[in-house]
């Protein structure tokens, strides 16, 4: 009857976990933004079919029930903050763009031959690359010969790829507007889904994993990458660290999930396993953020980042000069040479699962 009806188990979530979007049980209230419209989330998925062919409607019904409280009392987020999240990413991504490019581009790159060895990515392979930003992940998929479609939810974003990959790949990428949590493409459409930096920026991750798994074929992979957690990310312990000692690091910022959650391995387990995704693996990639004046770093996280950028934001003038100053002092200390780089260990985790083959059993 052209609809797909799939109810969640909410044991897949650990009780312990701090309340974020679907915490304490997969059906729990939220609200995910997707294209200019809100869905409410309930219980029940129901997935009707489109009458354009390549998309999908997706209504999501049923009264949702009360939030579920968490650790410490925490309760669900609620439709509004998980709006103001969403709404607060994709304004500060629209003026990211050269920053981003300019402060993480270099350094992001760094783990993209392990995401496209994970999904097996080779010529002929169909890869959708999810939060494309710049182009990077969909660019190096390209070199190997893959067909290639990149989405982001930031039009200013997309322009900058397709800037940069007008001098390289070409039209070899599509490119296209879309949100992760509701893909325009249908059911089974590629081999491989990568996602790079992408997921902690997502105000209800768990939608874009059923999404990956939905537009994945019977055994195509999906791979993201996250920032691994301070201190062995040597610049987020130093900026953090920063405002904590010269600053106001209580901020009011919208709700969003922890940012650092899906580093851990059980926990990015859990929220693929109860997509439909099996066989979760997660491993630290090494990466080394190598800058030649501290003031570039400071810039690169004021200018070009999502939630960092709004808790600096957030800092009356003097505090902000002050957690400058202070981040400033201890990047230089990682000079390692006078008149040499800075260098910093900024390690991320890379987590792979795999869409159940055709006609296998999950035991």
């Amino acid at each position: 009857n052209n609809r797909i009806v799939a109810s969640f188990d909410s044991s897949a979530f650990p009780s312990s976990a701090r309340s974020v979007c679907m915490a304490g049980a997969a059906a729990a209230a939220a609200a995910a933004v997707v294209a200019g419209r809100r869905l409410n989330i309930g219980r029940r998925l129901i997935v009707a079919a489109a009458p354009c062919p390549g998309l999908l409607r997706t209504q999501r019904m049923a009264a949702p029930p009360p939030p579920v409280g968490a650790a410490g009392g925490a309760r669900a987020s609620s439709s509004a903050s998980v709006t103001a999240f969403h709404e607060l990413e994709h304004r500060n991504w629209e003026k990211a763009v050269a920053a981003y490019d300019k402060g993480w581009g270099a350094l992001t790159q760094q783990c993209i031959p392990e995401i496209l060895a994970a999904v097996d990515c080779k010529r002929a392979a169909k890869v959708l690359d999810v939060a494309t930003g710049p182009g990077f992940a969909a660019e190096a998929a390209a070199r190997e010969g893959a067909e290639v479609v990149a989405v982001d939810f930031s039009a200013n974003m997309l322009a900058l790829a397709r800037e940069r990959l007008a001098g390289t790949v070409g039209a070899a990428v599509r490119l296209v507007e879309a949100d992760a949590a509701n893909l325009p493409f249908d059911d089974g459409s590629f081999d491989a889904v990568v996602c790079n930096f992408g997921v902690l920026h997502l105000p209800v991750p768990e939608d874009f994993f059923r999404e990956a798994a939905r537009v994945l074929r019977p055994g195509g992979r999906l791979a993201f990458t996250v920032w691994a957690p301070p201190p062995k990310t040597q610049a987020f312990d130093l900026i953090l660290g920063a405002v904590k000692r010269q600053g106001n690091p209580d901020v009011p910022l919208p709700e969003g999930p922890p940012f650092f959650r899906f580093a851990d391995a059980e926990e990015a387990a859990r929220g693929l396993e109860a997509a439909g995704l099996e066989g979760a693996a997660s491993k630290e990639v090494p990466q080394v953020w190598r800058l030649a004046e501290p003031s570039e770093g400071f810039v690169a996280f004021r200018d070009g980042t999502g939630r960092t950028a709004a808790l600096l934001a957030g800092q009356t003038p003097a505090q902000l000069a002050a957690v400058e100053a202070d981040l400033l002092s201890n990047m230089e200390a990682r000079r390692t040479a006078p008149g040499g780089p800075i260098e910093l260990l900024m390690p991320c985790v890379m987590t792979v699962a795999r869409k159940p083959s055709a006609g296998s059993t999950k035991l």
